[in-house]
């Protein structure tokens, strides 16, 4: 315990809300981890953001009263945004030594790490920001409500920006992966119930989902909607599997197919997709897929992605 390490608020004016209206509770809150040895740090540091929300998310606390507690909380949680972190703890520098373990030995570099220290003069600013790899560095005798505001902004900002640079370079690699085990496929049937099957793997999440196709006519159009057939079914279109679109399909699932077959435009929604496979060959495919959890940008640029990969192989088994 070190009291000249208390952490004081200013007088200033009330935070705002960060993003928005308040948050729907169905979002994952943004985890946020106090290492410090003081109560009263955690305590207050509740009580200042106690309404914050960025992009419409609250904030989840966790609490570590030593730099080894801390690396336990750690170890165990992959999703902790921001790290607001107390310098002297058990030993002088426990909190840099923790700061170093999370880069080097957790290999973390997504986490963003707020230095707070009462002892300025124990870790000076310039050597601490050169030497270890930390985000911010705040003097608790300087940090008001205000400032706390601004610097767990600027950190969830910096935050979301990099886990989507990541979710990204993962799911590239993943269509690399799925594509790669679509074209050793040779029967046409497997190709197509592995393009379902790779689907949800991409998407890491339960997908219900129909392909249908049928050969068209040198226009692109098949001669009677009735030659639209399941090719492959997966989840609740299980038992479609084979039989005529226009008979096994619900009414509202068969009228969305049939639009993007006319307008040969792909349809991305939330919830849902539509994607129509652009085929150099005669015949037509439609993927229709539903998801239990809704569907982000980045999970729509891999859908397209993977699916434009799937209408190569779809040619070419074709030929």
């Amino acid at each position: 315990m070190h009291g000249d390490d208390d952490l004081l608020f200013g007088d200033d004016d009330p935070i705002p809300v960060a993003d928005g209206p308040r948050a729907s509770r169905n979002l994952r809150p943004w985890n946020v981890l106090i290492v410090d040895d003081e109560e009263q740090v955690h305590a207050v540091t509740r009580m200042v953001l106690d309404d914050f929300e960025f992009k419409q998310i609250p904030l989840n606390f966790m609490s570590a009263y030593s730099a080894a507690e801390g690396r336990e909380i750690l170890l165990n949680n992959d999703d902790i945004a921001v790290c607001l972190l107390d310098v002297v703890m058990e030993t002088d520098n426990a909190g840099l030594e923790l700061a170093r373990w999370v880069r080097e030995n957790l290999g973390n570099p997504w986490l963003r790490i707020i230095l707070r220290t009462g002892q300025p003069g124990q870790a000076p600013e310039r050597k601490v920001i050169v030497e270890y790899d930390i985000n911010d560095y705040k003097e608790k005798s300087e940090l008001t409500a205000q400032k706390l505001f601004s610097a767990m902004i600027t950190a969830l900002r910096s935050y979301k920006d990099i886990m989507a640079i990541e979710s990204s370079r993962r799911g590239l690699e993943k269509i690399i992966d799925a594509s790669a085990s679509l074209f050793q496929i040779r029967s046409m049937e497997r190709f197509l119930s592995g393009i379902l099957i790779q689907i949800g793997s991409l998407l890491e999440m339960s997908v219900d989902s129909v392909l249908i196709s049928a050969s068209t006519d040198q226009g692109g159009h098949a001669d009677d909607e009735t030659e639209y057939r399941v090719v492959a079914a997966a989840g609740r279109f299980a038992g479609a599997i084979n039989g005529r679109a226009s008979d096994m399909l619900e009414d509202a699932v068969w009228r969305e197919m049939r639009f993007v077959i006319t307008s040969r435009q792909s349809i991305y929604q939330t919830d849902y997709s539509i994607v129509f496979f652009h085929s150099r060959t005669d015949r037509v495919t439609v993927l229709y897929m539903e998801t239990k959890a809704q569907l982000r940008d980045i999970d729509h640029d891999l859908i397209k992605l993977f699916c434009r990969n799937a209408s190569v192989g779809l040619d070419n088994l074709a030929v």
